[in-house]
């Protein structure tokens, strides 16, 4: 994928492109691609992390895009356990799909343990196809041609079965860093850990070695094809 010009990535929460697809991100963005996030919910405060203001949360954020090199990030600021499936929040994705044109589309897998990342994996499917047709002009009147490749990454429920894997060993500790910008994420749980062995893993079982993250295919056109 190295001659990538535009990739968007659809995380459900602040962290979850991160986790999911990071060390992709940071490949992207080393081989000249553009890359934008769109984050559909906002932070849910825990007690974990009640002392950790917004305006701090938002500079995690903002560290974690500028360690992967993200080109823009756009917040849809949606509510948390109160989040639907409205005709607003899939026209404000249109907007920044046909925006962006990307070639190259990540979001969560289609059978994630969160309800909130299948949720966003059913607006970005929806999405994709809103933003391709002729319709729903509000969100910008000329529509995107379908990318080259959609992939689902893994957050809360790994994959059983997968059809791609991507080399990250270059970019672990770039992921890893990213990762470690979201200090209040990291009293929940040692996701900087987790996320290192999960790539280990995903090496080894891929290549034998190294570091790679995995995605089930949602989407492909060929080359040259028409849709």
């Amino acid at each position: 994928m190295s001659d990538v010009r535009d990739v968007l990535v659809v995380s459900p929460h602040p962290d979850d492109d991160v986790i999911g697809c990071g060390g992709s991100i940071a490949k992207h963005v080393a081989n000249g691609a553009r890359v934008t996030v769109v984050i559909v919910i906002g932070r849910e405060r825990s007690a974990h992390d009640d002392a950790v203001s917004d305006a701090e949360f938002d500079a995690e954020t903002e560290q974690a895009a500028k360690a992967l090199g993200v080109h823009r990030c756009v917040r849809l600021e949606e509510p948390s356990r109160d989040f639907a499936l409205t005709r607003r929040v899939h026209l404000a994705l249109v907007r920044v799909l046909r925006e962006v044109r990307p070639q190259v589309v990540y979001a969560p897998h289609d059978n994630d343990d969160d309800v909130e990342h299948r949720m966003v994996h059913q607006l970005t499917t929806e999405a994709l196809w809103m933003a391709q047709s002729a319709f729903f002009q509000e969100a910008g009147a000329e529509p995107m041609p379908a990318p080259d490749l959609v992939l689902g990454y893994e957050v809360w429920a790994p994959l059983a079965r997968f059809q791609y894997a991507e080399d990250i060993g270059a970019h672990i500790d770039t992921k890893v860093e990213a990762m470690r910008a979201y200090r209040s994420q990291l009293r929940h749980a040692a996701w900087d850990e987790g996320i290192r062995g999960l790539a280990a893993y995903r090496g080894a079982v891929t290549a034998g070695s190294g570091h790679a993250e995995v995605f089930q295919v949602l989407g492909l056109r060929a080359r040259g094809g028409h849709g």
